[in-house]
């Protein structure tokens, strides 16, 4: 998976684990229990998973969370190596991560059996988007014409009603600031939703050049992961692994391109 994406969740489990506050000690919880970061990826030859202990913030003193290291991981009984402290990984050589395939995940942590499963996605097949291109004005930037509403559609195919999220790049270097406060972003990913298609306009593409639109096809516990961490209510986290908080999942991925061609008049 792109790193930049692997950064942004990654993030958002940091923010969600570490902005807990005085409601991590309510008694439901356990502060010494692990943090588990893993996402598989249907078509790649390796799986990774992190651990972290707790970050934990008290009345009058905090606890920074640390790599957890020297565990025997096992995914569906094949054990994993640790390559980084913290950091395990099993490599499948010539085999691949598949869709359809489950794959458990366990390991020992102070006296508990932590465990956790999923299944991967099906492949996200037959992904397009109309138009492939658009001309816009170089002066656009300096004028920006509010009125410019042409819909960017993706379609993709959607058998089972899945979950979907899009994350776009833009060929933007860096975040730019736009007329009237708006700013134009290098990345964005949206909220997870049902459905085979998303619509936006050009108005979200406003630099010129080769955009990169990833869909992803993702499981029901990265969504309730997701909306917990981006709504206020951080008191009660989700977790759908045993004796640990974070996420074990799977997900799949396609990829587009969509251009902005600058032209002069």
């Amino acid at each position: 998976m792109n790193k930049a994406k692997l950064f942004i969740l990654h993030c958002w489990l940091l923010f969600f684990f570490s902005s807990c506050g005085e409601s991590l000690m309510d008694s439901a919880v356990n502060t010494g229990m692990p943090v588990v970061e893993s996402y598989l990826l249907e078509g790649a030859n390796a799986m990774t998973v992190k651990l972290y202990g707790m970050e934990v913030y008290l009345k009058d003193d905090y606890e920074l969370s640390q790599p957890v290291e020297g565990l025997n991981l096992k995914i569906n009984t094949m054990e994993m190596q640790e390559t980084d402290a913290g950091t395990y990984v099993l490599n499948l050589g010539k085999d691949t991560i598949r869709g359809l395939q489950d794959y458990s995940l366990s390991f020992e942590y102070l006296g508990n059996t932590v465990s956790a499963s999923t299944s991967i996605p099906q492949p996200v097949t037959n992904l397009c988007v109309e138009p492939a291109y658009i001309t816009r004005d170089a002066s656009y930037w300096y004028y920006f014409d509010t009125a410019d509403t042409i819909e960017i559609k993706l379609t993709w195919d959607d058998p089972d009603l899945d979950y979907y999220q899009i994350y776009i790049e833009s060929p933007a270097t860096t975040d730019m600031p736009m007329i009237g406060g708006d700013m134009q972003f290098r990345r964005r990913m949206m909220q997870p939703f049902k459905g085979g298609s998303y619509t936006t306009t050009s108005r979200e593409f406003r630099a010129a050049g080769l955009y990169s639109i990833y869909v992803y096809r993702v499981n029901k516990d990265y969504v309730d992961l997701y909306e917990r961490t981006a709504s206020t209510d951080l008191a009660n986290p989700p977790s759908a692994i045993q004796n640990a908080f974070g996420i074990f999942t799977a997900m799949s991925i396609a990829k587009t391109t969509f251009q902005v061609i600058e032209t002069e008049e």
